[in-house]
């Protein structure tokens, strides 16, 4: 492997405990990154000052060994890397505050310029939660445009599956590097997106997910997007992190109304209230997109298999029978209140079910 620039920076970013900050300072101080190969040792405490544990890995692994040993592995795990200095590297990123220098990515590169919605929300959900972020990505699927999101548990998990289901794309963002899946229970999802999409991060293979990289990586998130959908944030969620990123990269903000008893709604409806868009239908975020792309929706047969879960198909296959109260239902079911409410709000949003008098439930005719 050449010592390039561009690949000079890739082994760069596996020193580890190396930040943006110190590449940036280096790329700075050398007239060419290739110099920093060469350097004397003067020279790169110049550049990066007090930095004194990373200019003795810089030092230390300044030798071809390392070097070849990280383009193997990069092999090893079909690893595609963009870098900064490359001419297909993403423009969306490149002239953010903060861009990544290097991307690591496994799937299609070319699913980074189609029309790109961020879903994001909660780990821990609620059923309507799950739902809406399902439902959305899969809607924007039969338009042609793909989701990103950060492959988390929750809304993540569930608007990566529902762009798949809807025969489209969508864009996994980790936290780690991808020689790993996190979380672990995500591994077979991964593989589908990477056949569907791509996988992409700015840490090198071997990286665990640290704790900070998770609001790191959401600026790049926001950036690829073409607007940003909250599904459900309480008032501290790190999906908020995520708005202030696109807040600050221009990007339209959706966010779900939510019941104002739910704390997993607090941040959104504090987002509508301090002027983010209210998402009451996905034509809302298909109509801002209209101006900058050529989008029409494709054709798909609707199926009540397809688009139920286990549970909720259990639940309208009893109340398809006959009408029934709603006491009655705990008792088939064998459901608690909590489980069985947000199925119930579930299904009349879908439209299979309705309620009339005295809290009993039928198919509409």
């Amino acid at each position: 492997m050449e010592l390039k620039e561009r690949n000079i920076l890739i082994w760069l970013s596996h020193i580890e405990g190396i930040s943006n900050k110190d590449i940036e300072k280096l790329i700075k101080y050398f007239n060419t990154l290739d110099e920093l190969w060469t350097a004397d040792v003067r020279h790169i405490k110049n550049a990066l000052g007090n930095r004194g544990i990373i200019i003795e890995k810089i030092i230390k692994n300044r030798n071809r060994e390392f070097f070849s040993k990280v383009f193997k592995n990069i092999d090893k795990y079909v690893i595609e890397c963009l870098t900064i200095y490359d001419e297909n590297y993403p423009e969306k990123l490149r002239n953010i505050y903060d861009p990544p220098y290097v991307i690591y990515m496994k799937g299609n590169k070319e699913y980074l310029n189609i029309p790109l919605i961020a879903i994001v929300g909660a780990r821990k959900c609620t059923a309507y939660g799950k739902w809406a972020a399902y439902q959305f990505s899969k809607e924007l699927a039969q338009w042609g445009i793909g989701t990103i999101s950060g492959l988390a548990l929750g809304i993540d998990t569930n608007s990566h599956k529902g762009a798949l289901d809807g025969t489209g794309n969508t864009v996994g963002v980790l936290g780690c590097g991808l020689d790993q899946c996190y979380p672990a229970s995500n591994e077979r999802l991964m593989s589908t997106m990477i056949e569907n999409g791509c996988v992409l991060s700015e840490y090198p293979l071997g990286m665990p997910p640290l704790k900070h990289h998770f609001p790191a990586r959401n600026r790049i998130i926001s950036a690829l997007s073409d607007g940003v959908i909250v599904i459900e944030a309480s008032e501290k969620s790190g999906a908020l992190i995520t708005v202030e990123y696109a807040l600050d990269q221009g990007k339209d903000i959706y966010a779900l109304p939510g019941n104002i008893n739910s704390l997993q709604s607090k941040g959104t409806n504090r987002l509508i209230r301090d002027g983010a868009k209210i998402l009451l239908d996905i034509e809302d975020v298909i109509e801002s997109l209209k101006y900058r792309y050529s989008i029409s929706k494709k054709q798909i047969e609707k199926s009540t298999q397809e688009e139920l879960s286990p549970l909720e198909k259990r639940v309208y296959e009893i109340i398809r029978r006959n009408p029934i109260h709603i006491d009655l239902l705990y008792n088939e079911t064998r459901l608690h209140p909590w489980e069985l409410n947000p199925i119930l709000t579930i299904l009349e949003i879908k439209g299979y079910i309705i309620q009339i008098s005295g809290k009993t439930f039928t198919v509409p005719k």
